[in-house]
């Protein structure tokens, strides 16, 4: 009898949780019934205006055709791509590396933000946001530049835009560059590159101190979409929380951060973000 009860309360809980799919939203949202509730706990935390990191992986950017590095169909499947993202190739086999590189640029004219995109800008937009991404595709900030809102956005790992040297500071963001008909730096003569940190280097000083102060004072920390095995990007969350912020994950799978996340939403960012934002802003209205 109390096992019949306790599932009856259960399958209230998760039918009242269905209404708050809107009804104009992709009608496949319902099939995640079994995520509402924490979408729901999620929105409750995320409503006002709480300071709020967001900690953006491949994951988020998967779905508009950009191949993650870990997980199914992610690079690291591939032993040679996995050889072209560190720097010792850079000497060993640049003209191959920069060919690579220059596919993966030319491939960002035909890539546009998704529906998690969008709605991580939307969210951006109730509270105090900032964001700490490893993508280098720059898809959050066309996202932003659509919505006239941009919050501020660091990137760890680089960006796929630049062009910079390989010897002196030198940098320009040009996506019509060739990075394999450029004769060398305007600047010094030393080898042009992708402006995108490799495996065997350091992250961005200047980003990475940013993120890791934005860390220590959240009062929540969004992670979305990424495996949580890279550091020092994975320590941002696991400072957040030692700070005493509240974990929310949005991931399809099981990461190395799902264990300590307080809300796990298991699910495609792009499917999950745009029903979190909708709580978010109804609870806002009040």
């Amino acid at each position: 009898m109390l096992k019949s009860i306790a599932r009856a309360v259960v399958r209230k809980v998760i039918d009242r949780a269905a209404d708050l799919v809107p009804p104009m939203l992709d009608p496949r949202l319902r099939s995640q019934r079994m995520n509402l509730p924490a979408i729901d706990r999620a929105a409750h935390v995320l409503k006002g205006k709480p300071r709020v990191l967001v900690c953006v992986g491949s994951g988020l950017s998967a779905e508009s055709g950009v191949p993650t590095f870990r997980g199914p169909g992610g690079i690291y499947s591939d032993e040679e791509i996995a050889h072209l993202t560190h720097v010792d190739t850079f000497e060993t086999d640049r003209e191959h590396m920069l060919r690579w590189y220059q596919e993966r640029r030319e491939q960002l004219h035909s890539i546009h933000p998704n529906p998690g995109h969008e709605a991580l800008i939307g969210l951006a937009q109730t509270g105090d946001y900032t964001v700490s991404t490893q993508n280098v595709d720059h898809l959050l900030e066309a996202a932003s530049d659509a919505a006239g809102f941009r919050p501020s956005i660091y990137h760890l790992h680089g960006s796929l835009l630049s062009v910079r040297c390989h010897v002196c500071d030198y940098e320009v963001e040009d996506l019509h560059l060739d990075l394999g008909e450029q004769p060398g730096c305007p600047k010094c003569g030393g080898p042009l590159r992708p402006g995108v940190v490799w495996f065997g280097e350091t992250l961005p000083e200047d980003a990475l101190e940013k993120s890791m102060e934005v860390a220590r004072n959240a009062e929540v920390c969004l992670i979305l979409g990424t495996s949580g095995l890279v550091y020092p990007a994975a320590a941002l969350p696991e400072t957040a929380r030692r700070h005493g912020a509240t974990l929310i994950e949005v991931n399809p799978h099981l990461s190395a951060l799902s264990d300590i996340s307080d809300i796990v939403i298991r699910g495609r960012t792009g499917e999950v973000l745009p029903v979190l934002l909708r709580r978010v802003q109804d609870l806002n209205r009040g």
